[in-house]
């Protein structure tokens, strides 16, 4: 029997022993294949990519051409009418709005500040109304208090000054003060200041607690005094007993 050489292949050469050495030295990624291999799977991430941004340009496409079809539909649907009217959004005021509300017994009244025109607690001499006297009024228009010569004297309200200076019926040096107390329509009067004491003048407007002069004796007095009066509708009426019912400070 003879045996037959077989031809050895191409890729079965014996390699170089320095050969091997120097492959095995050599770093794997200067090698062609390390450099190359990931070139597939990045094609194939594009590849991909590729068919979504086509499938959603087609996407795209269909719906923007079915947009310009949505506001002719909504007009026809949401579009008020001339004489379509919101619910709960209008209120038509009648002509006269009348209060449901009844009002009980009790009215309205302008509240007034009043205060004494010397300390509350001052002796008085006179009393209002008819009296017997030598050198004085019988029938005494006011109230005589005594807080003694040079007493400043108060306004008992705010008002406006209708006289001031002298009075040749009795009162001497006075000042008389119109005022709308509690709604009403009042004068005060202050008489018997001293000389050259009054500080008021006619037309000035005063608050309640302005110095109007110094208790004198001017006039028709037996003694320095306050003489004070009230005149209501043109009357002179008790002081006292309107004091009592007006003073609230």
């Amino acid at each position: 029997m003879c045996r037959v050489a077989r031809a050895r292949p191409a890729f079965a050469r014996r390699v170089p022993s320095s050969k091997v050495s120097q492959l095995l030295t050599t770093p794997r990624s200067t090698f062609p294949h390390a450099e190359n291999s990931p070139r597939p799977r990045l094609a194939a991430f594009i590849s991909t990519n590729k068919r979504i941004l086509v499938v959603g340009a087609i996407a795209a496409s269909g719906l923007l051409t079915s947009v310009p079809s949505i506001p002719a539909a909504a007009s026809t649907l949401f579009a008020p009418t001339a004489d379509a009217e919101l619910p709960g959004q209008t209120f038509t005021a009648p002509a006269v709005m009348e209060a449901p509300v009844e009002r009980d017994a009790f009215g309205i009244s302008t509240y007034s500040v009043v205060q004494w025109p010397v300390p509350a607690d001052t002796p008085i001499s006179s009393g209002f109304g008819f009296r017997e006297c030598d050198g004085c009024s019988t029938n005494h228009t006011g109230t005589d208090f005594n807080p003694g010569s040079g007493y400043p004297i108060q306004v008992v309200a705010d008002g406006i000054v209708t006289a001031a200076g002298w009075d040749s019926t009795g009162y001497g040096n006075m000042v008389t003060v119109q005022h709308v107390i509690d709604g009403q329509v009042v004068s005060t009067l202050y008489a018997h200041m001293q000389d050259d004491s009054i500080t008021v003048a006619v037309g000035q407007a005063v608050t309640r607690g302005t110095v109007l002069g110094l208790v004198g004796q001017t006039g028709e007095a037996t003694g320095p005094h306050l003489h004070f009066s009230v005149i209501l509708d043109g009357t002179m009426i008790d002081p006292y007993p309107w004091l009592l019912t007006h003073v609230n400070i």
